[in-house]
């Protein structure tokens, strides 16, 4: 485990010498919850200061009643081929990280790093029960048992995460809550070998978000500057 240093892209930026920046693709949180990736990225401000460093920034909407993970990363690869990208710097968000770690699983060459933000945590009783009913409102008990299968992440193995070929950077919430438990963030940096903790913050939705908003902002920043590898 290891930790970010920031400050190189500030650095930059004070000297006029613009770093080469990967495109950024933003995955919303929610599962079933109604939430829109306008609602959790751009009326929070999130995509309105990341173009302003000069990042060029998809967030796209995640589909709203998927049946299944594959679905969601079929989704997700779409819009970034509709946006013309090649590898980019993917930010999951709370359930959108399962979404991002299936497309890197499934599709590593578009992947040049992660960061899974505010991870949510899978195998809680009472938090799966009440996705479990809300889902099979919506959908059939197959799609609750895909959507909910998972060992650290949802739709994921262990095996499948410890498995990734690209450097994960685990931004946790700042405030630890029975959806984001840190166990979750422990999981993550233990099975994954290239993985980094940095500073944390509550999520984009949470009314305290706003005082911690530029930590975000920063860490998304460094983390979407281009190595000479990539």
């Amino acid at each position: 485990m290891h930790e970010i240093k920031s400050g190189t892209v500030a650095m930059a930026y004070s000297q006029r010498v613009l770093p080469e920046l990967l495109p950024v693709v933003l995955v919303h949180g929610g599962l079933y919850e109604g939430m829109t990736s306008r609602e959790f990225w751009a009326e929070t401000g999130v995509l309105g200061e990341l173009k302003a460093k000069h990042l060029t920034v998809l967030a796209p909407q995640r589909p709203a009643q998927p049946q299944s993970w594959d679905e969601e990363r079929r989704s997700l690869l779409e819009s970034i081929d509709a946006a013309g990208h090649d590898r980019v710097a993917l930010v999951g968000a709370s359930n959108g990280c399962s979404t991002a770690v299936r497309l890197a699983i499934e599709n590593p060459e578009r992947v040049a790093r992660m960061m899974l933000a505010w991870p949510a945590t899978v195998g809680d009783l009472v938090v799966d029960e009440l996705l479990r009913l809300i889902i099979t409102d919506e959908a059939d008990e197959v799609a609750a048992h895909d959507l909910l299968r998972g060992e650290t992440l949802r739709g994921v193995s262990d095996a499948e995460l410890g498995a990734l070929d690209v450097p994960v950077v685990v931004f946790p919430s700042l405030i630890e809550n029975q959806v984001h438990q840190r166990q979750t963030l422990m999981g993550i940096l233990a099975t994954v070998t290239d993985s980094f903790l940095v500073s944390g913050s509550p999520e984009p939705t949470d009314d305290q978000f706003l005082e911690h908003r530029s930590t975000f902002i920063t860490m998304v920043a460094e983390f979407a500057r281009k190595e000479h590898d990539d």
